[in-house]
């Protein structure tokens, strides 16, 4: 009965290879990119200056200080 006993082998896969890395963005399509960031934080600035102004009451059509023609309370 006690004959040699055979090792059961498990059967796995093969690893998987690593995905190769990302290709490097031009060096002038880096540049447009930040130039783009930076313009639309200075647009988005703006915007935000000019809500607030008119927030304040500062500048539009119903300010204290502005006046038909563009001429303000110094005007």
């Amino acid at each position: 009965m006690g004959g040699p006993v055979k090792a059961i082998k498990k059967i796995v896969s093969p690893p998987k290879p690593k995905a190769p890395p990302p290709p490097k963005a031009d060096p002038v399509v880096n540049e447009a990119i930040k130039e783009e960031e930076e313009r639309k934080k200075e647009i988005e600035k703006k915007e935000a200056t000019y809500a607030s102004k008119v927030a304040r009451g500062i500048i539009g059509s119903r300010s204290l200080f502005g006046r038909a023609g563009g001429r303000g309370f110094f005007g």
